[in-house]
């Protein structure tokens, strides 16, 4: 059946007819920004990418205006999306559309009506002419929307915003190349594009506002040369924006006074604008060509491609009675692409024989096997051979975004290998073409760097600086994604999950969970007496995170006041340091350096060996501040435990950012030990957690320290803080009404107890609004015991897990302290609950309930019954 759906040739039809195109790509995450007042159009944008969807036939196409390649209908639009960006084979578009219909699809999107049909019989059927003058009347209206009829430029003031100097806008490179576009009351400085059929679009430009018509971007923009029209030119400049060439041109024109052409993409290159600047070229024929991009993973990726597709300008040759330009060979050509992490670059090799295949990518293994021996962190290119024949071999190269500098390394090798392959009159000029990368980002922003009167040192630390704002705030917008993605997806699993459980199947369910519940628990309370506690520990550890769950019960505690460390570190330290001024930095980097290591001294009773060291490392997390390893230090040293700490140590980095440590000192003997345990494990779990104040905070030590002192915290006695249990005055209570007088009394306990309380913690999937959960049946349980249950305390995570905790209190000279114990212990047992109290406790009852059972067999019988 799947095969026969698979090979239906009617299907792919159906998805372009049934499938809404725009909601499609809305549930993708695309935005709808413009569209049409007839509902013509729509334009979708994501993530800068621009795509206008309109109807042809029966169905939707959409255009990509930034990528001429990237077009057609809702196949070739999951085709190429699908698959985190990746792409999907037509089967796997198959399911992906058939998931989409039986989630149930919006209804089609209603266009401006269909044209009466006589009318339409009145046309000529199929003539591509009249095709081709819809679409140059649309363009003709959209570009006299946004010039209107007199194009000139009439304001500046954009222009003069961004640094560019009346000398240079009235440059002959840029006379008709500038103009003002004004709609109603707003005006913007606009860009016009060119092929070679004539004006083909316009970018717009202001503070904060960007625009690019709705139409095919294939044309360029492109100045007239330096010198004034008609004169010969030597140099052609390439970069991605109209700003950019004019910031290049202020900045360098007089320091190498070539006669030059600038061009611009107005973003990322299309196919028909790599043509065109190659057109360029063959008309021009300029001495050199410099790829002026920007200075980050997309400009990189530009300058890549153009090292593969320019060439010096081409020849003309008779083909049929015509000429056409004469393409050089390619014995090696590589294109590269990118998504949201990643750069690839694609390299096909042509070659005579499989031997000779074989050896140019052993050339290649071998180079990027030597720059990836070279990285501290280890390999950072991939390279995987994608096919191989006797005439072709193609293999793609990976990086994540970061490295893409050095898949750009590789091409130019590259580019010089396929220069000494080609015949030699097909060779290129070495020089022909060139990089030039600003020292900062842009153009624009080494201009405005330079108006501020900054050399080049300091536009370049200036230059990571801004790195740096612009990754935080990157890492900013992914978490707030990701935080809005867990909303979303806790929602949706919040309605599953309440339209599971109230179906009747649920209810009957969760009460017979109730009752085999309560069954379990019945039974741990009558077991033999003669039975033996369990020697193991009642609990361990079994990774850090559940330490960290576990020593968090030092807090629900609280237990005479008792305040831990972590929650003064969680209160006090501020997230960065005090902003310290160019002076106090010098003299921070003159002095920083590691000292020696300064022990806290050993108790006169403990051998220094027992001394245990962990080190705590405190980064600022901002470049010229310091102090914050200082407040941590503080509260450590005010906290009166019995650790150590010793001097801070420092270094400074080159961005200027202070890397502080200092050690910490204790011995696993010390009384506070659960505590020290405490603080090293919950610092840490905060820190890989992502709290911003725990931001680069860390606390190393050697696996054993960390192992043995997780033992003995366990099986410690926590001790309050500033308070001597000693002076705790336990209070006596009579034996309840009618219970039975023990057989002996030297079996039973002293008739004056102490009261004691455990934290029970239970982990279950939220129930419905309304409904009974787990917790709630084990307070049933422990109350029905005989001991004191104190309300439950819940909270539901970002996982729809319910997290939740009660108080019990019980005496030991209690009748009825066999049954809490038991049940205490049958409680424990349970799936998702735990019973957190401290050892000497447990072990306290565990011991008078076996006395009340030696002591009180006829109660046992009746509980029995």
């Amino acid at each position: 059946m799947n095969a026969h759906r698979e090979n239906d040739p009617n299907e792919l039809d159906r998805f372009k007819r049934d499938i809404d195109l725009v909601d499609y790509a809305e549930r993708q995450g695309y935005q709808i920004k413009k569209e049409g007042k007839r509902g013509d159009w729509h334009q979708l944008e994501k993530d800068g990418e621009v795509l206008i969807v309109t109807r042809k036939d029966d169905h939707q196409v959409y255009l990509n205006t930034g990528d001429d390649r990237d077009k057609g209908s809702v196949i070739d639009f999951a085709k190429t999306r699908g698959g985190d960006g990746h792409g999907l084979n037509l089967g796997q578009v198959r399911q992906q559309l058939r998931e989409y219909l039986n989630d149930g699809p919006a209804p089609t999107r209603a266009y401006a009506p269909a044209a009466d049909v006589t009318r339409l019989n009145a046309l000529p059927v199929g003539n591509p002419d009249h095709e081709r003058q819809a679409e140059e009347d649309r363009r003709t209206r959209l570009i006299s929307e946004v010039l209107g009829v007199k194009r000139e430029l009439t304001d500046r003031t954009y222009l003069h915003g961004r640094g560019i100097e009346d000398q240079t806008i009235d440059s002959p490179a840029f006379q008709g190349r500038i103009f003002t576009a004004q709609q109603n009351e707003h005006k913007n400085t606009a860009f016009p594009l060119y092929n070679a059929e004539g004006l083909v679009s316009v970018e717009q430009k202001n503070e904060h506002y960007k625009n690019l018509l709705p139409l095919p971007k294939n044309g360029i923009w492109v100045s007239h040369p330096t010198e004034g029209k008609g004169t010969q030119v030597e140099r052609i400049i390439v970069s991605e924006s109209a700003i950019d060439s004019l910031s290049h041109h202020q900045l360098k024109s007089g320091q190498d006074q070539k006669n030059t052409i600038y061009i611009a993409t107005s973003g990322t290159p299309t196919e028909a604008q790599v043509a065109l600047i190659q057109r360029v070229i063959d008309k021009q024929e300029p001495r050199e060509v410099v790829l002026a991009n920007d200075r980050d993973a997309g400009g990189r990726q530009f300058n890549m491609n153009y090292l593969n597709e320019l060439h010096p300008a081409r020849p003309l040759v008779p083909v049929a009675e015509q000429e056409a330009y004469k393409e050089p060979t390619r014995p090696v050509q590589w294109h590269a692409t990118s998504d949201k992490y990643h750069t690839g670059l694609k390299v096909t090799y042509h070659h005579d024989s499989a031997e000779a295949g074989a050896q140019q990518v052993q050339q290649l293994s071998d180079r990027v096997g030597q720059m990836n021996g070279t990285q501290e962190a280890g390999p950072t290119i991939a390279l995987e051979v994608q096919r191989s024949s006797d005439r072709e071999t193609v293999l793609r190269l990976s990086v994540a975004k970061a490295d893409t500098a050095q898949l750009e390394v590789l091409t130019h090798e590259l580019y010089r290998q396929r220069e000494q392959l080609r015949p030699e009159p097909e060779r290129q000029q070495e020089t022909f073409l060139r990089v030039d990368y600003p020292v900062a980002k842009d153009w624009n922003r080494d201009l405005e760097l330079t108006r501020q009167g900054l050399n080049a040192e300091q536009i370049r630390s200036q230059a990571q600086r801004d790195e740096q704002q612009r990754e935080a705030e990157r890492q900013q917008r992914l978490a707030e994604q990701h935080r809005q993605e867990q909303e979303q997806r806790q929602l949706a699993r919040q309605q599953e999950q309440q339209r599971r459980e109230n179906t009747p199947e649920a209810q009957e369910q969760r009460e017979a969970d109730d009752r085999r519940f309560n069954q379990v628990v019945l039974g741990a309370a009558v077991a033999s007496a003669d039975t033996a506690p369990d020697p193991r520990p009642f609990r361990s550890y079994q990774s850090e995170q559940e330490a960290a769950a576990h020593t968090a019960q030092f807090v629900h505690a609280r237990d005479a006041g008792l305040v831990l460390l972590k929650e003064y570190i969680n209160d006090n330290p501020a997230p960065t340091g005090r902003k310290v001024d160019e002076t106090e930095q010098q003299e921070n980097r003159d002095r920083a350096r590691y000292a020696e290591r300064n022990p806290a001294p050993a108790l006169a009773t403990v051998p220094a060996a027992e001394e245990k060291t962990a080190t705590w490392k405190i980064d600022e997390v901002a470049p010229n501040t310091t102090g914050r390893a200082e407040a941590w230090k503080e509260v450590l040293d005010n906290s009166s435990y019995s650790y150590k700490t010793s001097e801070i140590r420092s270094t400074i980095d080159e961005q200027g950012i202070r890397r502080a440590e200092f050690d910490m000192t204790y011995r696993n003997d010390q009384p506070d030990i659960a505590i020290i345990h405490a603080i090293i494990t919950n610092t840490n779990a905060r820190a890989e957690a992502g709290q911003e104040v725990y931001a680069g905070v860390s606390v190393s030590e050697s696996e054993a320290d960390r192992a043995a002192r997780q033992v003995v915290a366990e099986a410690a006695a926590i001790q309050p803080h500033n308070r001597d249990r000693s002076m705790d005055q336990a209070s006596a209570t009579p034996a309840a009404e009618g219970s039975p007088e023990p057989r002996a009394a030297e079996a039973v306990p002293a008739p004056q107890g102490d009261e004691k309380q455990v934290v029970i913690k239970v982990d279950e999937v939220a129930p419905a609004p309304g409904a009974r959960g787990q917790a709630e049946a084990v307070k049933e349980a422990v109350a029905g015991s005989g001991a004191k249950t104190g309300d439950i305390q819940s909270t539901t995570d970002a996982q729809g897990i319910r997290h939740s905790e009660m108080t019990v209190s019980y005496r030991t000279d209690q009748p009825e302290i066999a049954r809490v114990s038991q049940t205490l212990d049958a409680v424990a047992s349970q799936k998702g609950s735990s019973v957190i109290e401290h050892s000497s406790d447990r072990a306290e009852r565990r011991e008078i309930s076996k006395g009340y059972e030696m002591a009180q067999p006829q109660r046992t019988q009746e509980i029995t019954r």
